[in-house]
């Protein structure tokens, strides 16, 4: 008899598929970070290398620079019936390192070591989008190497290469039968149990930045960024299966290897860093304050999304040939910068994003929702020498998902199962970032 799992791989593309852009990290520096992450030419240290190569070609020195970030998310589910839902309190600890060496008077060269992306959550046993995902870890990890070249007094281009390497942990819940194999007429089908699959995988892929700044006014500049995509193909992900609830029956050892203890089952699926494009405006009233405003969207509608099925006869993944295109987010961001002395600097920013991700009805979700992200920041420096702090607060309010139901082998009568978990997901993040600048 042929018993077909059905399991959306979607979610596999952007771990937490409520909060698609909570996992994209600006944190890659306390200067920025407390800034909001404005993708200008700000930012003259060596993380420049991340948010904007051009502004390299203003850091003049041999610097080095390491920044740790410590993240606290909480992450909670409500259905429409008030039952709410909260997911494993975890902490997130991205980290960054950068140098940077003057070439000429017109050049410099930076390498650097970035976590563009990092998200973590588990779910209990009872979150009702566990046969979507009850737990996903996904983590990329970055080398750069770029430069920045200033051209007269105005004009900056700037230029990095980005290898990126992926790792992902993922796990949802399925539906299995239990059959009387001992006793029983045609195998009798006496009921069902939860089981889990899991995969744990990591892939490598390459991008790029490019950055331009120009200073069209004596205070007033223009800077342009351009991040490509990168594409993570997890192909033939070996699956594996667990029993998640236990049967109080004899055999139950039995029922489960004879459904998933056989099985070698593999999955494909794609994670991508989207493609971005930045411009943003920089305003200097006097030698002390900068203004800055930016507009940022985050390209993901050319990424078609793939659709798999677990299939237990003839045991193998089959691809149904399905996808589903995803839609862009845009975000846009303001932030001061005032230089109160020689060595002391304060910093402060706001961004609002929206986005919304279309699914059709063989997806799991249809989230919209809206971000607010405030930070501020401060900076001793003596001679290049000492420390940044910046401080972070991330809401994500009212995140709906509507319509998300799961089916569960729709091709055997009786063996049908929907779950409405239409409901908001409310996901809120303090942080804070320490940055170490060291000039030799």
């Amino acid at each position: 008899m042929k018993k077909l799992f059905v399991i959306i791989a979607t979610v596999l593309l952007l771990p937490g598929i409520s909060m698609a852009d909570s996992m994209f990290l600006v944190d890659q520096g306390a200067s920025g970070t407390g800034k909001a992450g404005i993708l200008a030419d700000s930012v003259r240290d060596g993380s420049a290398l991340f948010y904007n190569p051009a502004a390299l070609s203003l850091v003049r020195n041999f610097d080095f620079e390491a920044t740790v970030s410590f993240h606290f998310p909480s992450l909670s589910y409500s259905t429409e019936s008030s039952n709410q839902y909260d997911a494993s309190k975890n902490v997130l600890l991205p980290v960054s390192m950068f140098f940077t060496l003057p070439v000429g008077q017109k050049m410099t060269l930076g390498i650097g070591l970035t976590t563009p992306t990092d998200v973590k959550n588990s779910w209990g046993d009872n979150f009702p989008g566990r046969f979507a995902a009850s737990q996903y870890q996904l983590m990329t990890n970055a080398i750069s190497i770029g430069a920045g070249y200033q051209f007269g007094n105005r004009f900056r281009l700037g230029f990095s290469v980005d290898y990126n390497r992926t790792s992902l942990k993922f796990q949802n819940a399925l539906v299995a039968p239990y059959y009387n194999f001992i006793g029983g007429e045609d195998n009798e089908l006496l009921g069902f149990y939860e089981t889990a699959g899991s995969v744990d995988e990591s892939n490598t892929g390459m991008g790029y930045t490019a950055g331009m700044s120009w200073n069209i006014f004596q205070k007033w500049s223009v800077s342009v960024v351009y991040k490509s995509k990168v594409d993570f193909e997890f192909a033939d992900m070996p699956v594996t299966f667990s029993q998640h609830t236990q049967l109080n029956i004899p055999n139950a050892v039995e029922a489960f290897n004879r459904e998933f203890g056989g099985i070698s089952t593999t999955m494909n699926s794609i994670f991508q860093m989207p493609a971005s494009g930045t411009i943003g405006i920089s305003y200097h009233p006097s030698n002390r304050w900068t203004i800055e405003v930016d507009f940022a969207t985050y390209m993901f509608s050319d990424l078609e999304v793939p659709f798999f099925d677990y299939v237990n006869a003839p045991a193998s993944a089959v691809d149904r040939g399905m996808t589903q295109k995803w839609s862009d987010m845009n975000m846009c961001g303001f932030s001061l910068d005032y230089t109160a002395t020689k060595k002391i600097r304060l910093m402060g920013g706001m961004r609002y994003a929206s986005d919304t991700i279309p699914y059709n009805d063989m997806s799991p979700a249809m989230p919209s929702g809206e971000k607010f992200w405030i930070s501020l920041g401060l900076s001793y420096l003596d001679k290049g020498n000492g420390w940044s702090l910046a401080l972070q607060f991330k809401s994500y309010r009212d995140h709906s998902v509507t319509g998300q139901e799961y089916q569960i082998s729709p091709l055997e009568p009786g063996y049908l199962e929907h779950l409405n978990t239409s409901g908001l997901y409310d996901l809120n993040e303090t942080g804070f970032s320490i940055t170490y600048h060291h000039r030799f």
